[in-house]
């Protein structure tokens, strides 16, 4: 979901090791929107043929085409495999949120979600570690051998020890791709769209405010500011364990509530400019709060959908999240002539708006039995 690897791969043979000339490196704009065009076209493919398959011919094609972009022959060749590469690393997360819909028991669905956002954001801090780790060592080809070498592992594992589910509702035709728009004709789950698009944004965002005018000790330092994001990863490890006390709220009101929390931490964290502790505990608590955030989100779609657009519907949160992902370095690039402060208040604000779009998303909804689940519950457990 997080294309650190790749990215961390083409900073080039003099800054991080051997490899003889390189690609030139995609902007991160373009590494999202391929994420978020795999993710359209993922999601109703799951739907249609089975999350298994989708989940399986992904992996095995994203290892195909990361092993081609080690190995580079013209640029042409290379964004091509780069774009193949993305949109088929993007089959991943919807399928595998279609998978656990279909065929996880709802009492063990939280936790199910947690792991898979919190693999996710950790992920985006532990990666591009790796990637620098490796390709000061033996190239930065060695990074896309290794990568397309370790989802060829994934895809093994979800062949052999993944249960294969049929797939539920076989939309066909003209209905796979059109499921789309008559999600987005529902304003409930276009506001829970909107707020998916906020809390990713105002995490990139958050994280090139730091970079550009954050303490002297991490703006322009990237080990320190990958530091930085690695100290977030024992909060992503505890979010997973802690289902029990968050099922005791509503999927939408837990989600506003962890919004808010991040919008809270990060406008505590803008006054931390000179103290980087306070900074470091900001940023831990934001990205907890964002774990917990993706997870409801991802529920309370899957409460207000019938079983043939779960495909669908995780297909547009996935893409909004990824959009959401490209806007966030804009916005902070645009508020950074004013410092410091107004840049993390500004991400503050994008996280308080996401979490009055949940809060919306679910105005009057309480009381709905699950078109998916049909069974009372099924819905307790989930609202």
């Amino acid at each position: 979901m997080v294309d650190g690897a790749p990215a961390a791969a083409v900073a080039g043979p003099d800054e991080l090791g051997r490899g003889g000339p390189r690609p030139a490196p995609l902007p991160p704009e373009l590494t999202n929107y391929r994420y978020a065009v795999g993710f359209l076209a993922a999601g109703p493919l799951a739907s249609r043929f089975g999350s298994h398959t989708v989940m399986s011919v992904g992996l095995c094609t994203a290892a195909v085409t990361t092993l081609l972009a080690a190995f580079p022959s013209t640029l042409l060749l290379e964004l091509i495999a780069r774009a193949g590469q993305g949109c088929a690393a993007a089959a991943f997360a919807p399928a595998a949120f279609t998978y656990i819909a279909e065929n996880i028991d709802p009492r063990q669905r939280l936790l199910a979600l947690s792991c898979l956002t919190s693999g996710f954001l950790g992920a985006a801090a532990v990666v591009p570690v790796a990637a620098q780790v490796i390709a000061v060592a033996a190239g930065w080809r060695a990074v896309f051998v290794l990568g397309a070498g370790a989802l060829a592992v994934a895809a093994v594992v979800v062949v052999v020890f993944v249960p294969r589910a049929r797939a539920i509702g076989h939309p066909r035709g003209a209905r796979l791709f059109g499921v789309l728009v008559t999600i987005l004709g529902r304003w409930r789950l276009v506001a829970l769209f909107g707020a998916s698009a906020t809390f990713l944004g105002g995490y990139v965002s958050v994280f090139t405010t730091i970079s550009l005018v954050g303490p002297p000790s991490v703006a322009g330092n990237p080990e320190a500011l990958q530091v930085l994001r690695l100290i977030t990863v024992p909060a992503l490890l505890v979010i997973p364990f802690l289902g029990r006390v968050l099922r005791r709220w509503r999927p939408a009101r837990r989600g506003a509530a962890a919004l808010g929390v991040a919008a809270m931490s990060v406008a505590a964290g803008s006054v931390s400019s000179d103290y980087l502790v306070g900074l470091s505990i900001a940023v831990l608590l934001l990205v907890a709060a964002i774990s917990a955030t993706a997870s409801a989100i991802v529920e309370s779609l899957l409460v207000q959908v019938r079983p043939e657009e779960t495909g669908g519907a995780t297909a547009l949160y996935g893409s909004f999240t990824f959009l959401g992902a490209s806007a966030g370095p804009a916005l902070a690039s645009v508020v950074s002539p004013w410092g410091f402060r107004i840049g993390m208040l500004a991400a503050a604000i994008w996280l308080a708006i996401g979490a009055g779009l949940i809060l919306v998303s679910s105005a009057g909804a309480g009381a709905r039995r699950s078109i998916q689940h049909g069974t009372e519950g099924a819905v307790s457990s989930l609202r």
